[in-house]
């Protein structure tokens, strides 16, 4: 009996440990999308950064790798502009019709997880 109970808490500490392993990675990957959406300078310089060291980028390569990077980030910015209003015109539809599908218990906690949601949709919508 003894031994039954030693696997039973054996068990139950491997698995609180994947549960807090699995809670935990959510957060921080969340967290990393949330400011590389928010900040994608940060992001371009990491870039820079990463392939100048594996590259062994000399000086004039690391110039023109920047160049090259920041072009690009504001071409993606103003892309996202030009196709923002119409994404927020499909996630709006998107949003009624999964609401009129829904109970209105289950509308009440469709509102609550769109609340949980709002800072990583506001970050989305944020202009670098």
């Amino acid at each position: 009996m003894k031994n039954w109970k030693s696997l039973l808490l054996l068990a139950l500490v491997f698995f609180s440990g994947v549960a807090v392993g699995v809670v935990g990675t959510r957060v921080v990957v969340r967290r990393v999308v949330q400011q590389a959406i928010a900040h994608p300078e940060k992001v371009q310089f990491l870039m820079e950064r990463n392939l100048t060291r594996k590259l062994r980028l000399d000086h004039g390569q690391q110039v023109k790798l920047h160049e090259i990077l920041t072009e690009s980030r504001t071409q993606l910015r103003e892309l996202r502009q030009e196709f923002q209003p119409q994404t927020a015109a499909v996630l709006r539809g998107t949003d009624e019709k999964i609401a009129a599908l829904l109970t209105p218990e289950q509308q009440t906690r469709y509102e609550l997880i769109k609340e949980q949601n709002r800072p990583m949709l506001r970050a989305l919508r944020a202009e670098p």
